[in-house]
């Protein structure tokens, strides 16, 4: 163990002696000495916190904001109960904050010898009760906001029974913690969240939940970043085609738009879908995808139609989705999913989070000003949030390029040859929360899809393959438009 500690123990206390001689300890703090000569000793304390609370505290409870939070507060505090009176006990890197309470009870989790973590029906209760932050930089409770907003995290995570449960266990556990007020609160808190009293309320999450649409905030942090970022990027102009090139540039926004969704039919083949109405009798449904998306990306009133408020986003979401995917019935098109979907491991939004989140996005994006910054965040809305069983990704490009056309620009189209990059800027987003690469790709597209020529099959067709546009090949991410040129 990296950590000694002085003991009143003889022979503990000898050795301990004998390291100190030897320069085979270093000292932390008051009666804490540690073996590691290379660590500072902030990392080192929070790194065995635990340990020194058990040494010091043998019998402590984890409390109050700390046992929902369960790390050092934000003003480097960490909270315990124990039997001793109120006191505070600096160390490097943390203070603890030493509160009399009663011992571990029923249902808090041991951690150890010596040491417990309050259970949540006891933690729910310490944090309802009284509090000022007197000397201390902080108070030991959360703020009534994050308490809702910890409840709330609970429905999203075991569903609205799990706050009826937390909320009897409360009941019956505050006797012995000699909170019954606080059990009072506890009630009349939970109630208002499940019953939609909004009087009781004061974080917009708990609000949502009450009025029946809750949202996932954790992705509403991702959309904040990525539209704070969009706010202030440049993009160059795309103009809108003239009207004798859009059936071909839509054929080859629809024909690239299905490849990435796997959905891969040669340039030929997909010519005589879209053209000869040729379907394949082999795979009809991927043929008929092809043709709903390029079906959509030629209607006059659809290409250029965005979402004027967050019902009509909606609204949009469920009508485009019924035309895109009429097909395929089996994933009922134009309704919003009831079960989950995943891509490996990655869960999308839960399903009875996706009308609250896609409403809280729109209040986020709506005042972006550029199109391609407003068609990029509602891009990738849609992806990240994957309202509807299939077709999310086919369904998000439209949307992007709905926004653009309605402001009299041209549309974008991802080649095969930036498949990879594109899928790679969305799960740099979402799983890491920067939006650097995402808006980079952007101004490649709109390079890419400026440069392509649709006077022609011929040159269009011809420009693609000498550019290597059509090849799922990361390294040839490009040059694609000088290739064009």
């Amino acid at each position: 163990m990296a950590l000694h500690f002085t003991s009143p123990d003889p022979a503990k206390s000898v050795a301990l002696a004998g390291m100190i001689r030897k320069k085979a300890v270093r000292k932390l703090a008051s009666r804490i000495y540690t073996t590691d000569f290379e660590g500072s000793p902030e990392d080192i304390i929070r790194g065995d916190l635990l340990a020194v609370i058990r040494h010091f505290y043998p019998g402590a409870v984890i409390g109050y904001r700390t046992a929902i939070e369960a790390k050092v507060s934000p003003a480097g505090l960490y909270h315990i109960t124990s039997g001793r009176r109120a006191h505070i006990h600096e160390l490097p890197g943390v203070t603890l904050r030493v509160w009399p309470g009663p011992p571990a009870q029923e249902g808090d989790t041991q951690l150890g010898a010596d040491l417990s973590m309050a259970s949540r029906p006891r933690a729910l209760l310490e944090n309802l009760t009284d509090s000022r932050s007197r000397k201390a930089p902080e108070r030991k409770t959360l703020d009534r906001e994050a308490i809702e907003a910890w409840l709330d995290r609970l429905c999203r995570i075991h569903g609205p029974d799990e706050l009826r449960r937390l909320q009897a266990s409360a009941e019956g556990l505050a006797p012995q913690l000699s909170l019954e007020v606080e059990a009072t609160r506890a009630r009349r808190l939970i109630n208002a969240i499940l019953d939609g009293d909004l009087s009781e309320l004061v974080s917009p999450l708990a609000r949502a939940r009450a009025l029946r649409e809750p949202y996932d905030p954790d992705r509403l942090a991702v959309f904040t970043r990525l539209a704070t970022v969009l706010a202030t990027e440049t993009f160059p102009s795309l103009s809108e085609r003239p009207p004798d090139e859009r059936r071909l540039h839509a054929f080859w926004e629809s024909y690239f738009s299905n490849y990435i969704e796997g959905t891969v039919f040669t340039v030929q083949e997909a010519r005589e879908i879209v053209f000869d109405h040729k379907l394949p009798p082999a795979r009809p449904k991927d043929a008929h995808d092809i043709l709903s998306t390029f079906h959509l990306s030629t209607d006059g009133h659809n290409r250029r139609e965005a979402p004027k408020d967050a019902a009509d986003f909606l609204r949009l979401l469920e009508v485009r989705h019924a035309r895109l995917m009429h097909d395929r019935l089996d994933v009922e098109p134009g309704r919003f999913k009831e079960t989950a979907n995943r891509v490996g491991t990655r869960e999308f939004v839960s399903p009875e989070l996706v009308r609250g989140t896609l409403r809280q996005a729109f209040a986020i994006g709506q005042h972006l000003a550029h199109p391609v910054a407003r068609g990029a965040f509602f891009m990738f809305v849609v992806a990240e949030v994957h309202p509807f069983l299939d077709g999310n990704g086919r369904l998000a490009r439209l949307f992007l390029n709905a926004e653009m056309t309605a402001a009299g620009m041209g549309r974008l189209i991802v080649p095969t040859s930036l498949r990879t990059d594109y899928l790679t800027c969305l799960e740099a987003l979402t799983t890491g929360g920067n939006p650097e690469p995402y808006t980079k790709l952007l101004l490649r597209l709109i390079q890419f899809s400026a440069a392509l020529p649709c006077d022609s099959w011929e040159s269009s067709a011809s420009a693609l393959e000498k550019s290597g546009a059509l090849r799922d090949a990361p390294g040839l991410s490009f040059g694609l438009a000088s290739a064009m040129l």
